[in-house]
């Protein structure tokens, strides 16, 4: 009898633990971050999507590619009448005075004026802990939360996080974007990937990540053939009106 109870109590022990798992299935996550992870922010209305990358060694790695569907979040932060804004930032504490991350569509020849990366550090290392003190549920969040984006290293809409960077650290849907890394001791930065997010919601990124596609040779011959009849048509009017 005794025998048979034990077996009795483990068997209903796993069958908790199971209906436990069977609970968690398909629940949203809540949202955290900390130091050495990529965060995609997804903003420009009145709710924001963030989504948590992972650490940059692994999606940033050499020849490292990584895809992700976002459209769930991509969708609700479309909702309104402004055209949504994206990028990519983290923070970290590899260098002695620590670095950032952040992506723009310029390249980083043309990242030019001052630079106040302890701008971006601070607010982000603040943020983080925050939301792992207090975090959200789902991807998305509304842009009057203290959580959001936009309360904590995007307050003015520049894109500029918290005035780090002279250049808007932002794109639009379909927009390929460096991704910078930024010492914040000596206010320097390279180049260490690129991102998309195309309009379905598709996000990827890399070291090298993705290239731009180029346009296919017809478009191009035909472009050149118009601009070729724009310039006899000039010279002709001008004829003409001689």
């Amino acid at each position: 009898m005794k025998v048979r109870s034990v077996k009795h109590m483990m068997v209903a022990a796993a069958l908790t633990v199971v209906t436990a798992m069977a609970g968690m299935v398909g629940q949203a996550q809540a949202f955290s971050f900390g130091q050495n992870e990529l965060v995609l922010a997804i903003y420009g209305n009145n709710t924001e999507a963030l989504y948590n990358l992972g650490d940059f060694n692994t999606r940033l790695g050499s020849g490292a590619t990584f895809s992700l569907d976002v459209s769930a979040g991509l969708s609700a932060a479309q909702v309104g009448t402004n055209p949504v804004k994206w990028t990519i930032f983290g923070w970290d504490v590899t260098l002695p005075a620590g670095q950032v991350h952040a992506a723009t569509t310029f390249a980083p020849s043309g990242v030019v004026g001052p630079l106040d990366l302890t701008s971006q550090f601070n607010p982000s290392a603040a943020w983080s802990g925050l939301v792992t003190g207090d975090p959200f549920t789902g991807d998305t969040i509304a842009k009057s939360d203290i959580r959001s984006f936009s309360s904590n290293i995007n307050q003015d809409g520049s894109g500029k996080l918290g005035g780090a960077w002279p250049v808007a650290m932002q794109g639009e849907l379909g927009q390929f974007m460096n991704i910078l890394r930024g010492d914040v001791e000596n206010n320097t930065f390279s180049a260490v990937g690129r991102v998309l997010l195309a309009s379905n919601g598709l996000l990827t990124l890399g070291n090298p990540g993705p290239n731009p596609v180029p346009l296919p040779a017809g478009v191009v011959l035909f472009g050149s053939g118009l601009i070729g009849l724009i310039g006899v048509a000039r010279r002709s009017f001008k004829r003409m009106a001689a």
